[in-house]
């Protein structure tokens, strides 16, 4: 098991100043009732035995069956762990002091943001918690399809020696980041020491540039640096804005043998128009980690094709990732108990 990090330097990042009046009505960790899934009892023992969190602590079990008023009662903290969304849905309701609940997933499009603002109720994410191992299957996407690896082990299951087409290098490929966020930053950071050149895509502007990043690209733009992209790189958030930004006239506008990277939300890409440019030849091929429907279906069109790796959302895992999901929970638990606002709270009507 990892050893639980210093938990004493967490920072808020992306607070309102709304946000950031939150208290909680008590220092005390005994006074801590905290609503999680039953299989979130082992991950609090543990927090418990590391000396994070005092034993006091109460945990309410959430399970398939409507919450007891009387045990609800008092409930401020909903810890998330693995809850699916349309239970965390119900929690609103049975919950009605809850004032803060942590998800530790990045992505929250599927949480009911509009109801969790209209009750006041404030929302952190774990951003930033799997960084490191989607960073790493971003460079390892990337290096696969310059080498061709998928076609190699094709060929290496049906016995076939065939060397096929000269390999492409990365020094002074271009890199189109569509996203600058934990797992953006680190991957730009990685690539740059095979001379890649990484475009980093923004929706506002920045005053410094992150390291491995050649230069911003703010806004709207995105799309005219198409053109000139080796490899297209989707590692930003599931929102209104972005649902189908890699649409037909994105696919089109790009350089032809490009390869299209997805490590983060599958309705990021328009499929049909996905396809549809796989096929005409355009596109040279696409590593997939999210897709709109999960598991994808037996028969989907994406299934089989030589330029497509299909990952089954699997980008996130390390042998850390669940761990630090307590770790990062303790860490936010001891700020609301301390009199703080949770750090990584997401903008409700943002999306993220």
């Amino acid at each position: 098991m990892r050893n639980p990090p210093d938990t004493g330097s967490a920072s808020v990042s992306g607070a309102t100043a709304s946000e950031m009046t939150l208290v909680a009505e008590s220092d005390n960790a005994r006074s801590a009732v905290v609503a999680a899934p039953g299989w979130a009892a082992r991950g609090l023992a543990e927090m418990v035995d590391a000396g994070l969190l005092d034993p006091g602590i109460r945990h309410v079990v959430v399970g398939d069956e409507p919450v007891e008023r009387g045990e609800a009662a008092g409930v401020q903290v909903l810890w998330r762990y693995h809850l699916p969304p349309e239970r965390l849905r119900r929690c609103l309701d049975e919950f009605p002091d809850l004032k803060w609940v942590h998800s530790d997933y990045v992505g929250v499009e599927e949480l009911p943001l509009r109801e969790l603002a209209e009750r006041g109720i404030v929302l952190s994410n774990g951003a930033g918690i799997a960084a490191r191992p989607m960073a790493e299957w971003v460079v390892l996407a990337i290096l696969s399809a310059a080498k061709q690896l998928p076609r190699f082990v094709r060929q290496s299951d049906a016995g076939i020696w065939e060397v096929g087409d000269t390999q492409a290098e990365l020094n002074g490929a271009v890199v189109l980041m569509l996203g600058l966020g934990a797992v953006g930053t680190l991957a730009s950071a990685m690539l740059a020491a095979f001379g890649v050149e990484v475009r980093g895509c923004t929706r506002r502007p920045r005053t410094e540039i992150p390291p491995g990043v050649a230069r911003l690209v703010v806004g709207e733009n995105w799309r005219r640096e198409l053109g000139e992209a080796d490899y297209v790189v989707c590692a930003l958030p599931l929102t209104a804005q972005t649902t189908n930004m890699l649409d037909g006239p994105a696919f089109r506008a790009m350089k032809a043998g490009a390869t299209v990277i997805n490590v983060a939300r599958g309705a990021l890409i328009d499929d049909d128009a996905l396809i549809a440019s796989l096929e005409s030849g355009h596109l040279g091929g696409a590593v997939l980690d999210a897709f709109r429907q999960e598991p994808v279906a037996d028969g989907h069109r994406l299934w089989g094709r030589s330029d497509v790796l299909a990952l089954p959302h699997v980008t996130w895992s390390s042998d850390h990732t669940l761990d630090d999901f307590k770790w990062r929970f303790a860490a936010q638990l001891r700020r609301w108990l301390s009199g703080g606002a949770p750090a990584d709270l997401v903008d409700l009507y943002a999306g993220y």
